[in-house]
């Protein structure tokens, strides 16, 4: 390891997701946050192994170490977006989590020990900061990223209460993607003592900087992201199914970019609305290939909702991503996408789980070039602005207290 390297801090990212491989479609933004870490640090990733990875390889200068919890072809808890359900749903993915928990809590111990950093960033209260917190002693501090879904369901589910009290309160500083995530965190435990800080995983938007020079004309309306249920596409279906009753606007379709648990719901109530052959699903793509669809998109929509278990939308980062290539946004009022878009200024926000509502704001924006105009270029100098790659750095060097 050359001397460079030797001289910087070490961070240890806990985690039970990270990208696969470069270009990975799963949380692509855990693994801009790692490169813009390296400015400063050496960063190590722990995470799970899947089926067809190896144990050990450095990605863009990113070395990460994966730990094995069954034989590898029953390695299907993680990457599938879904884990929390697969427990829920079956006894044997709960004693297969249960292992999970303790291979992995036995694997942070030994990588402890073994780089002994300086910093331990836990991703997800539940399951990171909890294992994290029960694998390791005082040191090396404790850092906890809390990013939607493991807040949500701490909200509503006692025993996740219980697991991550002591992991909150065990922490040095506690890292929020939203003041929504944040809000719940405080009404849970109290005040957090000036620990807090709340940033968006938006690392990377420079890929997607595309200023609008003027309003897009292709007829098609983009979503992008997991098909789960608390994306809410179904709502999206549904109200693009009403673009039927306009003969001006007939003619548009809908792009679906992703893959999840939803898919064949969602194909089949294409079918069932008879808007089959508008809705075209492209399935996962990488990241680099996702740039050429906001460029393609007269309209990005987040139409994410509240689910039965509590989940919410933590950011909504494709938001800022659709912004900063210069496409006019619409997203619901669920978790924290009401804090990335200014509503009337840079975009629309609709009531969630309201099919009217999206329908009519989506045909408002179509017909009002202007208002896509305004809300394209407004929306594009903010982001540019909040989240240039310097202020990032700057912004994590102060949360770890790097020199």
């Amino acid at each position: 390891m050359d001397d460079d390297l030797n001289s910087k801090p070490i961070i240890l990212f806990n985690t039970h997701v990270y990208p696969r491989h470069k270009n990975d479609h799963v949380a692509p933004f855990m693994h801009e946050l790692a490169k813009v870490c390296l400015s400063f640090a050496r960063v190590v990733v722990h995470c799970p192994h899947a089926p067809g990875l190896p144990l050990q390889e450095i990605i863009e200068g990113v070395e990460i170490r994966r730990f094995a919890y069954a034989k590898e072809e029953s390695q299907t808890l993680a990457y599938r977006g879904d884990m929390h359900k697969q427990v829920k749903k079956s006894i044997g993915k709960a004693f297969l989590f249960y292992t999970f928990l303790r291979r992995w809590k036995k694997a942070t111990k030994k990588l402890v020990r073994e780089l002994n950093p300086d910093i331990v960033h836990a991703h997800w209260l539940i399951p990171g900061g909890y294992v994290t917190k029960k694998a390791m002693g005082r040191k090396p501090p404790l850092f906890i990223s809390m990013h939607g879904t493991d807040v949500f369901l701490i909200d509503k589910m006692r025993i996740a209460q219980r697991l991550a009290k002591k992991a909150i309160h065990s922490a040095r500083n506690l890292h929020f993607v939203s003041e929504e995530l944040r809000s719940i965190i405080e009404r849970r435990y109290g005040d957090t003592g000036g620990r807090d800080f709340v940033l968006p995983m938006v690392f990377g938007l420079e890929n997607f900087s595309r200023p609008a020079s003027k309003p897009r004309e292709t007829k098609r309306i983009l979503f992008v992201g997991r098909l789960m249920e608390v994306k809410g596409v179904d709502i999206l279906i549904k109200a693009f199914r009403k673009f039927s009753e306009h003969d001006s606007l007939s003619d548009y379709a809908l792009d679906i970019v992703g893959d999840g648990p939803e898919l064949d719901y969602l194909e089949q109530l294409s079918r069932q609305e008879q808007i089959e052959e508008k809705v075209v699903f492209h399935g996962s793509k990488q990241r680099s290939e996702i740039a050429g669809f906001y460029e393609n998109a007269d309209l990005f929509i987040l139409p994410s909702k509240t689910t039965a278990l509590g989940e919410k939308e933590g950011l909504g980062l494709v938001v800022l991503e659709a912004m900063m290539s210069g496409v006019p946004v619409i997203g619901t009022d669920c978790g924290g996408i009401k804090e990335t878009i200014e509503h009337e200024k840079s975009g629309i926000i609709v009531p969630e789980n309201n099919v009217d509502a999206l329908h009519m704001a989506m045909v408002d924006l179509i017909q009002d070039i202007g208002k896509r105009e305004q809300f394209s270029h407004h929306a594009h100098a903010e982001v540019a602005r909040k989240y240039s790659s310097e202020s990032l750095i700057t912004a994590m060097k102060q949360w770890y207290g790097v020199d």
